[in-house]
């Protein structure tokens, strides 16, 4: 028997991760601290999350580039993957199908992409 992959696993795992890839697939929202407060999550949390989803190359790191010198603080921008757009994919069609099969499996709410 194959071992499930990684990547489906860690996600399915852990719903945060879920919520990283929907609001980052929904827009705007792209810079560090943005996501994190609107997941509401602790700093370190996050960030052993994002190590984790980096790693699994679900979502990409990547700093602002302004054309002239910086100092202090570089702005750090987070953008989901193709790999994190596939994953993302799969889970909506995944919740899709909880959805119309809630009374069956027991399940109370299939919201399971909520952001908020």
């Amino acid at each position: 028997m194959i071992p499930p992959d990684k990547h489906l696993v860690y996600v399915l795992g852990h719903p945060e991760a879920w919520r990283v890839l929907a609001v980052l697939d929904e827009g705007p929202i792209d810079r560090y601290e943005q996501v994190r407060k609107a997941l509401g999550m602790h700093s370190q949390a996050f960030q052993r999350l994002l190590y984790w989803m980096r790693g699994y190359g679900l979502v990409r790191v990547r700093a602002e580039r302004t054309g002239r010198g910086r100092r202090g603080a570089v702005p750090v921008h987070l953008e989901i993957s193709q790999k994190g757009r596939a994953m993302l994919k799969l889970l909506r069609s995944l919740e899709k199908e909880v959805q119309g099969r809630r009374e069956e499996l027991g399940v109370r709410t299939a919201d399971l992409l909520t952001t908020a």
